[in-house]
C-alpha cells in the first residue's frame, strides 16, 4: 500500500479495531474462565491448571519472537503483516474451540489434552495477533492518528473482554451441564473471532515507510532491542500491570461465588469493570493529549490501587457496593489496556532513531509475549494460591480460603501495579522527547543520514 500520514477514516479504524474485539473475546475467555473450566468442569487439579498457563507461555517465549522476526522478513503483494491475518483466521478459531471442546478422555489423558490444546491456541494466537498489533505502526506514520487508532482498537478490545466476561456464564447456563455449555462457547466464539480477523484484514493497510524490510539475524534484533531502554521499561511495566489486571479479573469468579455468595452476579461484575473501562477511553485519550501518555497511564493505575485498597479495608462488602467499586476501578483499568499499545509505536520510532532499525515485528513479538507471560503468571499465581489457602472446588470454603481469595483480589494486584508505576516513572519518552525524535527522523529520512542522539 502507499505510504500515508493522512487521517484514517472511522470506517477503517472500526474495521481494524474489530480484529481486537475478536482476539480479546478469545484471550479473555481463557483468562477469565479457563482456570475455572479446568478445575471445576474438566476436573484438573488447581496446581496443574495453573502450571498449564505457565508452560504454555514459556512456549510463547520461543514462538512470539520467531513470529515477529518472520513478519519483519515477510514479502507479499498484500503486505508483510496482512497475509498472516488472512491465512491465520480459521486456524485461530479452530484452536480456540479445541481449548473448550472437552472430549471424553480417561483421567490420565485429560492433563495431556489440556496442555496440548492450550499450546495450540497460544501458537495460533501468536501468528495472528503479532502482525495484527504491528499494523498499528504500519497503517499511519502520524503519532496522533496512531493514538486514535489505538483508542479504537483498545475500545473494541475492552468490549471483547466485556463480552467474554459477561456472556460466557449465561451461555453455559442454557445447557444441561457446564461441559456442554463451555463446548458451545468454544464453537460460537471461535467462529466469531475467525470472521472478525478477516474483517480486520480487509480494513487494514500497510504504508511503505518505517521498515527497510531487510532480513536480520536473531542476534542483531536482540542487540537492537536491548539498546532500546524505553521499550524495555514499557514492556516490563506492561507485564506487571497486566498480571495485576488478570489476577483481579480471574479471581472475580471465586470472589462472587465463595466470598459474597452471589454467583449469579458475576456477569454484572464484569460489566461494571469492563463497561467502565470502555466508557472512559475518550477521557484518558483527552488526558493523554493534555498531559502525555505516561502521566495518564500512571494516573489510571494509581486509581485502581486506591479502589482495591479501599475494598480490602471494607472487608466483605455487599455485592452492590462491590460492583460499584469495580466500576470505579474499571475507569483506571482502561489505561492498562490503552496506553501500552498506544505507546509502543513510540519505542519503534526510538529504535529507528537510536540504531537505524525499525524492527516493529520483532518488538511487537516480544511485547505480545509479555502480555501472554502476564496471563501465564497470573494463572499460575492464582492456581497456586488457591491450593495454598485450601480451596476446594464446588464446596463451602474455610476461613483461610475466604481470606486468601480476598487478599488475592485486592492486595496482590496492588503490589504489581505499584511496581509498574515505578517503571513508568523511569520511562523517558514524553511529548517533548518524542517531538525531537520525529524531527530528527524527518531530517534523516530527507537527507538519508542517521542523526545520532
Amino acid at each position: 500500500m502507499a505510504a500515508t500520514n493522512a487521517r484514517l477514516g472511522s470506517g477503517r479504524k472500526i474495521g481494524y479495531g474489530l480484529g481486537d474485539f475478536g482476539t480479546n473475546i478469545a484471550l479473555n475467555a481463557t483468562t477469565l474462565y479457563l482456570l475455572y473450566y479446568y478445575t471445576d468442569v474438566f476436573a484438573l487439579s488447581p496446581a496443574f491448571a495453573g502450571a498449564v498457563f505457565l508452560v504454555a507461555k514459556l512456549w510463547n517465549a520461543v514462538v512470539d519472537p520467531f513470529v515477529g522476526q518472520l513478519v519483519d522478513g515477510a514479502r507479499s503483494a498484500r503486505g508483510r503483516k496482512r497475509p498472516f491475518l488472512l491465512f491465520g483466521a480459521l486456524p485461530f478459531g479452530l484452536a480456540f474451540f479445541a481449548v473448550f471442546a472437552g472430549p471424553a478422555l480417561p483421567p490420565a489423558w485429560k492433563p495431556v489434552y489440556g496442555l496440548a490444546s492450550f499450546l495450540l491456541f497460544c501458537t495460533a494466537l501468536a501468528f495472528v495477533n503479532i502482525p495484527y498489533s504491528a499494523l498499528t505502526f504500519s497503517m499511519t506514520g502520524d503519532s496522533a492518528e496512531r493514538s486514535s487508532l489505538s483508542g479504537y482498537r483498545m475500545g473494541f478490545a475492552i468490549i471483547g473482554t466485556l463480552v467474554a466476561g459477561a456472556a460466557v456464564k449465561p451461555i453455559v447456563s442454557l445447557f444441561p451441564d457446564e461441559l456442554s455449555g463451555f463446548r458451545a462457547v468454544g464453537f460460537a466464539f471461535g467462529a466469531i473471532l475467525a470472521a472478525l480477523i478477516l474483517v480486520a484484514y480487509k480494513a487494514s493497510l500497510e504504508r511503505e515507510e518505517g521498515s527497510d524490510g531487510k532480513p536480520r539475524s536473531f542476534r542483531e534484533n536482540i542487540e537492537a532491542m536491548l539498546a532500546n531502554l524505553p521499550f524495555i521499561l514499557l514492556a516490563l511495566a506492561l507485564v506487571l500491570c497486566t498480571v495485576a489486571n488478570y489476577i483481579l479479573a480471574s479471581t472475580i469468579n471465586y470472589y462472587f461465588k465463595y466470598v459474597l455468595g452471589a454467583e449469579r452476579l458475576i456477569p454484572l461484575g464484569f460489566i461494571a469493570l469492563f463497561g467502565a473501562a470502555v466508557a472512559s477511553v475518550p477521557l484518558w485519550l483527552a488526558m493523554a493529549r493534555r498531559f502525555g501518555k505516561r502521566s495518564a497511564f500512571i494516573a489510571g493505575t494509581a486509581l485502581v490501587i486506591a479502589v482495591l485498597c479501599a475494598s480490602y479495608l471494607v472487608g466483605r462488602p455487599s455485592a452492590s457496593l462491590f460492583i460499584a467499586m469495580l466500576a470505579i476501578a474499571g475507569t483506571g483499568v482502561s489505561t492498562i489496556y490503552l496506553f501500552p499499545w498506544a505507546t509502543i509505536p513510540d519505542t519503534v520510532e526510538y529504535s529507528r532513531w537510536k540504531s537505524g532499525i525499525a524492527q516493529e515485528g520483532f518488538l511487537y513479538g516480544f511485547y505480545t509475549f509479555g502480555l501472554k507471560l502476564s496471563q501465564a503468571l497470573a494463572g499460575f499465581l492464582v492456581g497456586l494460591a488457591l491450593d495454598l489457602v485450601g480451596y476446594v472446588p464446588k464446596a463451602a470454603q474455610g476461613r483461610n480460603a475466604i481470606t486468601g481469595i480476598t487478599f488475592l483480589m485486592t492486595i496482590v494486584p496492588c503490589a504489581f501495579l505499584a511496581a509498574g508505576i515505578v517503571l513508568l516513572v523511569l520511562y523517558p519518552i514524553g511529548p517533548k522527547f518524542y517531538a525531537r525524535i520525529e524531527a530528527d527522523l524527518r531530517d534523516r529520512d530527507s537527507r538519508d543520514i542517521l542523526t545520532e542522539p
